[in-house]
């Protein structure tokens, strides 16, 4: 008799085991939930501080994208509907499927991620109508400097409704820094104050490989596209 009884004993504490790694099991995948959507939050309170104009600040950087698609997010729907297929199995670890409390906070992640799809959604159109606008809107740079080749050359962020052609003389240091730039009115096709101070701005921030040279003279010409 002590045998029989010390044998259920046994298979009483193993029951407890089996329940116990099962509830442990849930909520570490309830976890893991939390932790992804923290992180897909996160991520998007960093790009809606970044400054707007980073991310257009020369046609083909505009053409990169500045993060990958996200995956597919389960709906509401889809979550409620594996619960109900996890309830129909024999598989232990659906233990918690009817507990209320669980299912209450599952009800509120789903919301959650649903809310984030939304707003990465919004993210992408607007990036999409921002790289059509650069797109229309390119700019063209070519440079005359004798033996010397550019390491910088950033192409100018404008908001001017006219286009034309604008050059640049340039006066440029051994070390390749451009350090004097001002409009050749002769060799450009227009005057316009918006699209020469914007081209002088950008050639100052250009940047050529060193050469023997003290100082040498050059040309950047911009070919703004009218809006």
């Amino acid at each position: 008799m002590a045998l029989v009884v010390l044998g259920l004993y046994n298979i009483h504490l193993g029951q407890e085991e089996k329940e116990e790694y099962v509830i442990e099991l849930s909520l570490l995948e309830e976890e893991d939930l939390e932790k992804e959507i923290e992180e897909e939050i996160k991520e998007m309170e960093e790009m809606a501080k970044a400054d707007p104009v980073k991310s257009h600040m020369a046609y083909n950087e505009a053409n990169k994208p500045s993060f990958g698609n996200p995956e597919p997010l389960k709906t509401l729907e889809e979550i409620l509907e594996e619960q109900e297929l996890s309830a129909d199995s024999d598989d232990p670890t659906d233990y918690l499927s009817t507990d209320s409390e669980y299912a209450a906070r599952v009800k509120e992640l789903a919301r959650r991620r649903r809310e984030k799809q939304e707003l990465l959604g919004e993210k992408e159109a607007s990036k999409e109508v921002m790289t059509n606008n650069l797109a229309k809107r390119r700019t063209s740079i070519s440079y005359s400097l004798v033996d010397r080749r550019h390491t910088s050359l950033p192409i100018p962020i404008y908001t001017c409704i006219e286009g034309g052609k604008v050059v640049i003389n340039i006066k440029v240091d051994p070390l390749g820094k451009v350090i004097e730039a001002d409009v050749n009115k002769k060799s450009s096709s227009t005057l316009n104050g918006c699209l020469v101070d914007n081209a002088i701005e950008y050639a100052l921030k250009s940047k050529f490989n060193a050469g023997e040279k003290a100082e040498q003279m050059g040309t950047i010409t911009y070919l703004f596209q009218e809006k």
